[in-house]
């Protein structure tokens, strides 16, 4: 029996759940997670921090196994949320409710019948800076003998470079039915139908028996302002691992996070706050003071270095090369030097992407601009620093990054 909608029991610990694999993911700033299932116009706002609890759900689970450990307001809380989920088919209980690989019924009329979301695509097909380093990178790497697979084709622009540069075959995979149809007619627009197979999929859900040859080249452009929102790391480790060609090539091969420190000038030291109130309580609050000094505030927006005191030049925290990664979660450890004596409030990070030997793509905020904005840590405190002695730092992700100060981490 396929259970329907409002039959589901999450108060039963045996229930079984996981995130429907066609649900969407967007950060709205560091507080914020919006998901929406591609078939439904209804969007879900949850915060971050339940995001996380909620993670495990990439894999069947129990509802007990995900609240095991948590007390018991937060798991009535987790239970309320996976109700609220699963209203909106973005949680699953059983096989029968997870996508099936059909094709699509859109209709080939482009008219009001099918609403198509085409704006993002305009502003990342108007970034001439990312077009220009892919397309160069694509002409290096593709030759007449060469079969691509290129990852979230969107509108089939990376496609229709390969295919201009003379691949044999493509493989574009695309999971919104939607954009497939667009593409498509591009495609055939620009006499490339021949060339470019269409699959409507999402790639980790694709088989390998699925496609009649391995790919030579595996191209993929799924960065998010905050990195890794749109999940290159999974998915290209997934589909290098089962797609692609042995002595293959990857574009991008591997990708670079940086950061750089600076003093805002503007931060309001919690620590105080707390102080005025174990005066008024008469309670000792030391551990909110830690929380509060470990815990950044991260924004996604266009960052002025102008604006701010640079502290210490960008340092690269980890490189990531696509060709040999084999976990998609990572902890490390880096250092800064101070340039001055002063305080350090925040941290703007953001990416290099090495297309080849050749190409880096950046989103740096002292490149010339892209659609991308940059992941702006904002800390509660002020921590001094001086000139010349390093200052050691954490960076971890865990499907999202977060950044503390190695000396505050300690509770």
């Amino acid at each position: 029996m396929v259970l329907t909608l409002n039959q589901v029991d999450f108060q039963d610990l045996q229930t079984k759940v996981r995130i429907n694999p066609e649900t969407y993911l967007k950060f709205e700033d560091g507080e914020l997670v919006t998901l929406q299932n591609r078939f439904s116009d209804k969007t879900i706002e949850i915060k971050y921090d339940i995001m996380l609890i909620l993670y495990p759900m990439v894999n069947w689970i129990t509802v007990g196994e995900l609240c095991e450990g948590w007390p018991p307001e937060d798991q009535q809380k987790i239970k309320e949320h996976l109700d609220m989920l699963y209203q909106s088919r973005i949680v699953v209980t059983s096989e029968a409710e997870l996508p099936q690989k059909t094709p699509s019924n859109l209709p080939e009329n482009l008219g009001n019948a099918v609403r198509i979301n085409v704006e993002n695509h305009h502003v990342m097909l108007r970034d001439s800076i990312r077009m220009s380093c892919f397309q160069r990178a694509i002409q290096n790497a593709v030759t007449s003998e060469s079969i691509v697979m290129d990852l979230g084709a969107g509108s089939g622009i990376l496609s229709f470079f390969a295919a201009r540069a003379g691949a044999q075959k493509i493989y574009a995979v695309e999971k919104r039915p939607d954009m497939v149809m667009v593409a498509k007619k591009l495609a055939k627009a620009n006499g490339f139908e021949e060339q470019i197979t269409f699959i409507e999929n999402s790639s980790h859900l694709l088989q390998a028996n699925e496609i009649e040859s391995k790919p030579t080249v595996l191209v993929s452009e799924i960065l998010g302002n905050a990195i890794f929102e749109e999940n290159i790391l999974e998915f290209t480790i997934d589909a290098r691992d089962r797609f692609l060609a042995e002595g293959g090539k990857l574009i991008p091969g591997a990708l670079e996070i940086m950061v750089v420190p600076f003093d805002s000038g503007e931060v309001v030291d919690k620590r105080l706050e707390i102080g005025e109130l174990e005066k008024i309580y008469g309670f000792n609050f030391d551990i909110l003071k830690t929380v509060l000094t470990q815990k950044p505030t991260l924004k996604l927006e266009d960052f002025n270095p102008k604006r701010y005191t640079m502290m210490g030049d960008p340092v690269c925290v980890t490189h990531l090369d696509f060709y040999k990664i084999t976990s998609p979660l990572f902890q490390q450890s880096f250092e800064f030097t101070p340039m001055k004596d002063g305080f350090v409030d925040g941290f703007c990070v953001y990416f290099r992407a090495i297309m080849d030997e050749e190409t880096v793509l950046t989103n740096s905020p002292w490149a010339p601009p892209t659609h991308w904005t940059q992941m702006v840590f904002y800390f509660p405190t002020k921590h001094p620093v001086k000139a010349n002695e390093k200052v050691a730092m954490e960076m971890v992700y865990d499907g999202g990054i977060t950044l503390w100060f190695k000396e505050d981490w300690s509770v």
